[in-house]
This record gives C-alpha cells, structure tokens and sequence, in this order.
C-alpha cells in the first residue's frame, strides 16, 4: 500500500533541475526588459540636451541594473547597505547654525582640503541627514572629483534637538536658505549647484526658486524627486505596497524625532501634540502637524502648493531630474513630461530600472559606483567646463 506514495528520487531531483531551469531563464528574460540606454526627456533640440548627449557617456551607454538587487525596493535597499561595503568613508566637520528665530540646523562639510571653485549643497531626503550612508557617499564621490560637497541638515535631524517648535517642510527652506548665505559670502567667488534627493530635492528646487540670489547657483540636480507631489501621494496613500514600505514606516520615523522632542512642542500647542502622537503615517503627519504649521488649511493645499511643476515650468536655472520608470514613489507614468518639455532649461533622464534613489548596476556591490553618481560627476563636469552654464540658461547667454 505505502509504494502508492513513494516517489523516484531520480525523477524528483529532475523536476527540481527542471524547475529551477525554467526560474533562472523567466528571471533572465525579466532582467532583459530591465536593460537599455537611458531615455532624455525635455525641448526637443534643446541646447541643455545637445549638451547632456554630448558630453556625459552615461546616458549613452546601456544601463544594466543589479542582477541581484533587480527589483525596485531592492534596489532602494542598496543605499541601505553602503555601511557594510563602502571602501571609501567621507569624514567630515559638522557646524551647527543657529538662526534668525532661534531654530539651529547643521551642515558639514570635508576635513581634507579640497579646491572650492564649484561648491554642491546637498539636500538630502526625508529621513536623510549629515550622517546617512548615501549621503556620506554622495559627497565622498563629489570630493574624489574636487567639487566641495556641503550637506545640508534640516531642523531636528541628525541628533540635533528642536530648539523651536518649527519643523521643515518641502516648501521654500529659510534654514537652507541660510546656509547658502552663509557659504555665499565665505566664498563669493565660487560658483554653486544644489543637488537634492527624493524630497530633498523638493526643498531644494522650491528654495532656490525663490531664493534673493539664486544667480550664484549655475544648475540644480533633482534624483529621485517626486517632480508632481500630489500624484505622489496618491500613490503613497492607495498603492498598498508604497504605503507600507515607505508611507507607514517614514512617518513613523518622523513621529518619533518629533515625540523625542515634545517638551519643546507641548509649549507651543498640547493640541498639536496630541495630533502627531494620533498620526499613522507620513502623509497623516502632513495633514495633522506639518499643514497647520506653515498656515496651510489642508494637506491638499500644502501638497499643491510645493508641487515642482511650477517651478520646472518657469525656473531660469539649468535642471537636471535623474529618476528611475520602476520608482516605487515616483513611477514613470507620473513624470510631468509637457511641464519638462515647455522649458528649455529642464530635462529628465530616466532608466527603466533603478527603483528609489537605488540605480545600483549589474556587478554591485563589487563596484559601488552607481547609475545616479556616475551622471552627477559627468554633469558637473560638463558645468566646471562649459561656462554658459548659468542662471539665465543657454538662450540667453549663448
């Protein structure tokens, strides 16, 4: 009776072969789609892309993502583990900056010496500060190319208390702006750019847009920035998988820097406290803390008002937006393509893989160099010699 349930062992380890056979070539033709040159979007025949095409190999050259780490929240999860494999640590002096009305934020800037022709502000994202990994490596990368990284740290973050009951929000940044004062005038005759990550670069292009001199700043670098936000948070908030990965854990990450620091809130409102220890997520912190902050009636209308489309529909200053079609934040089907195409002074490079802020290539860890930082070396590059680069764009200086 029991040889009715006895099975070949021969004919089992085929079936296994077998099956990981088929797998292994599902799983190579999948990584095939994933393959390709990247894609330049903005004016056709514009001199910003003349230029890009020209002088920066990336984009002309197929870009083969991680094989392991193919997916997209995996290859988000990439910057995650720079710590484990980076060669190459940045060292840096951190200097905190205290402010007209009493707040205090940080930036930090190389031990070594380094040439301060071209200065990079870097902005980093929501849950970024001075000493988060792809931050760190970002401006290791930039100093080994002798541009002199500066980041930016917001308000409460990187261990830095609230010393006021003012946060930060995607808006114009007075403390960011403070800090390009301030290297401005110990360095008035370098030139700069402001390179922001995923919401970073919201506060970096919202800021710049409006900041008093913003003719010093020759190109900005958005990767990974949600470019339409309230499509973002369309998708943040129904995508069951962009909310619990990213919506859900970021806002509770936020909760608990601001709950770390409710002696300093509870004096301005018990009420507003309250509100931020009920909230679920990221954009639940938006609508009950950050919203009602800065004068706003709803999250809505905050989302509105720092939505990016404006700004690349008007902003004189060179752009350059790296993102990825897989963004799990940010997807292809989101990029706001005719604002980008209405402004000569804007383009988007786009990779079929990359996820959020990943852009880890075929053989990564092995070379940590990524799709993102290989761009942004050649992009400054191309400004450090081209001198039309500017604040009024090609048009009008060429």
């Amino acid at each position: 009776m029991w040889s009715l349930f006895e099975t070949d062992p021969t004919s089992t380890k085929e079936v296994v072969s077998i099956a990981l056979f088929i797998s292994c070539c599902t799983y190579f033709i999948y990584y095939l789609t994933k393959c390709g040159k990247p894609s330049i979007h903005g004016q056709k025949n514009s001199v910003l892309i003349q230029k890009l095409s020209k002088e920066c190999p990336s984009v002309n050259s197929y870009f083969f993502p991680s094989i392991i780490f193919l997916f997209p929240d995996m290859q988000s999860f990439t910057k995650e583990l720079l710590d484990v494999f980076s060669r190459h640590p940045f060292h840096g002096k951190t200097s905190v900056l205290k402010l007209s009305d009493g707040g205090q934020v940080c930036y930090t800037q190389p031990v070594e010496s380094c040439r301060k022709d071209l200065i990079a502000i870097i902005v980093p994202g929501y849950l970024g500060d001075h000493k988060t990994n792809y931050v760190l490596s970002l401006g290791q990368v930039l100093l080994e190319q002798d541009i002199w990284p500066v980041i930016f740290t917001d308000r409460g973050k990187g261990g830095l208390p609230l010393s006021t009951a003012k946060f930060f929000h995607a808006g114009y940044n007075m403390s960011l702006a403070a800090v390009m004062d301030l290297f401005i005038h110990l360095y008035p005759s370098s030139q700069f750019i402001i390179i922001g990550v995923s919401f970073g670069g919201m506060v970096a292009a919202n800021t710049l847009h409006s900041y008093k001199w913003k003719s010093k700043f020759i190109a900005q670098l958005l990767v990974s920035t949600p470019l339409e936000s309230l499509s973002t948070v369309r998708r943040l908030t129904s995508m069951s998988r962009a909310k619990l990965l990213y919506n859900i854990p970021f806002g509770n990450r936020i909760k608990s820097l601001l709950l770390d620091n409710k002696d300093v809130l509870s004096k301005t409102s018990v009420k507003l406290l309250q509100r931020i220890k009920n909230s679920k997520s990221m954009t639940d912190l938006d609508e009950k803390f950050v919203a009602p902050t800065f004068g706003y009636e709803s999250a809505n209308g905050y989302y509105s008002d720092i939505c990016l489309t404006k700004v690349l529909r008007t902003t004189k200053i060179p752009t350059f937006c790296i993102n990825s079609i897989d963004d799990p934040c940010f997807s292809g089907d989101m990029f706001p393509l005719e604002t980008i195409a209405s402004n000569e002074n804007v383009c988007l490079v786009s990779t079929t893989a990359g996820g959020h802020y990943g852009f880890a290539r075929a053989i990564w860890p092995a070379s940590l160099t990524t799709f993102s930082d290989e761009l942004i070396v050649e992009i400054c590059s191309l400004i450090r010699r081209d001198k039309s680069f500017g604040f009024h764009g090609y048009e009008a200086v060429r």
